[in-house]
């Protein structure tokens, strides 16, 4: 019978034993570790084995032949580009050059006003097909002259010349006097098509400026919709004009006559400023919308300033007086002409309402003007009639400009200018 401390002895020799044999394996392997780390490799990533073709490769990993086709390529880019660049700029030196325009104002333009002002001129084109040719019109007054002659009325003294006349700075000089403002062609999407080189002596913008731009930058916002109604076909019937003229070839016109009010860069001593600090001004457009047989439209204008009271000269003509009113259009002063026009004393007429004294048939268009005059600060009225103290009337058109006391509007001065007297003699 095997007794206790046998059996204890002998399992502590089977620990020794299974101790001996972990040791043993714990050495044989870190042995072979270590030999396996100070052995060379025989492959590894980047270092080809010696028989194998030897790659070269970039810091990153990649190949040196393929960065050089980058690089290549990224060459061959900027090549194409420069060269991309060198013909717009060819083409767009060609462009400008042929706008006639002069050297000084093609210098100063960039590629983007080169392209707007190229497209207005594109436009103006085929604006001419909308006016009738001068040897058209010169046709027109031979035969006016010859039916004169034919019914032995009076000849009227008129040469009648070629296009060449126009090329003239007189008669340019001349064109400029007889509108009395600017000339102004706007397409049917408000775009300014054309606009006459003396718009700069009005609003302080030049014509470069202003080509190709739309009516929408440069107008008031509160008179966007009258624009667009101006360019619309669409009239209500009491607006319409009987017997509008159309030509024979299928072009006809639409008379319009607005109140607009657009940016001036002038001061009133005559200085420029900017753009974005213009004031503005009330310019009265009045002209055609001309129409084809396409239904493609045109409106042609003149705008023409209102002058202000200030800086009207004195003494005026024997046919134009002033009058002052309030805000409710009565009367605070009364020019002393009115006495030998309309029979009419001071006193008979100081705080008396402008609308007593008009005929009632033009009291509709008279308050639609002033209401007008109320909101854009100036007004031109239409012809209408002023009652004679002692009976009869007498044709009247008046300038309306509101004067203001620290931007708080105080009166409503009118420049009143006699177009014809129906008056009875006393």
């Amino acid at each position: 019978m095997v007794s206790l401390i046998d059996t204890i002895e002998a399992a502590a020799e089977k620990q020794k034993q299974s101790q001996a044999v972990v040791t043993n394996t714990s050495a044989s392997s870190s042995s072979c570790s270590s030999s396996f780390s100070s052995s060379p490799p025989s492959s590894s990533v980047g270092s080809p084995s010696p028989g194998a073709p030897k790659t070269n490769l970039t810091a990153s990993g990649k190949p040196k032949e393929k960065r050089r086709n980058n690089e290549k390529r990224k060459e061959k880019s900027r090549d194409a580009a420069r060269c991309r660049r060198s013909k717009e700029t060819e083409i767009f030196m060609e462009l400008s050059a042929a706008l006639p325009l002069k050297t000084d104002d093609v210098n100063q333009l960039d590629k983007a006003s080169v392209m707007r002002i190229t497209i207005a001129f594109l436009k103006i084109r085929e604006m001419l097909q909308f006016v009738p040719s001068l040897r058209d019109c010169n046709d027109d007054i031979k035969q006016d002259i010859e039916t004169a002659e034919d019914q032995q009325e009076v000849k009227p003294k008129l040469e009648v010349g070629t296009e060449d006349w126009l090329n003239g700075a007189e008669a340019r000089e001349l064109l400029k006097q007889t509108m009395d403002g600017f000339l102004l062609v706007l397409s049917h999407e408000g775009d300014i098509t054309y606009v006459s080189e003396n718009v700069v002596e009005y609003l302080g913008i030049t014509k470069i400026d202003t080509l190709g731009q739309q009516i929408w930058e440069y107008s008031h916002q509160c008179d966007h919709a009258e624009i667009k109604e101006a360019l619309s076909l669409k009239r209500e019937l009491a607006q319409k004009v009987k017997d509008e003229p159309q030509q024979n070839s299928g072009v006809s016109t639409h008379h319009r006559d607005l109140f607009v009010r657009l940016k001036c860069t002038l001061t009133s001593r005559g200085r420029s400023i900017n753009i974005k600090s213009a004031s503005y001004k009330v310019i009265h457009i009045t002209g055609h919308l001309v129409v084809n047989a396409k239904g493609e439209r045109l409106l042609m204008a003149i705008g023409r300033p209102i002058p202000h009271p200030s800086n009207i000269e004195i003494p005026l003509g024997t046919s134009t007086f002033l009058t002052k009113h309030s805000l409710d259009m009565r009367f605070t002063y009364v020019d002393d002409k009115m006495h030998d026009l309309l029979g009419y004393s001071p006193k008979d007429l100081l705080d008396t309402s402008l609308f007593s004294c008009q005929h009632g048939a033009d009291s509709e268009r008279l308050m639609a003007t002033f209401k007008s005059v109320l909101s854009k600060g100036q007004g031109e009225t239409s012809r209408y009639r002023f009652l004679g103290k002692y009976g009869g009337y007498c044709w009247i058109l008046s300038q309306a400009t509101i004067v203001y006391d620290k931007l708080k509007p105080q009166s409503v001065v009118c420049v009143n200018y006699v177009i014809r007297m129906t008056i009875p003699k006393q």
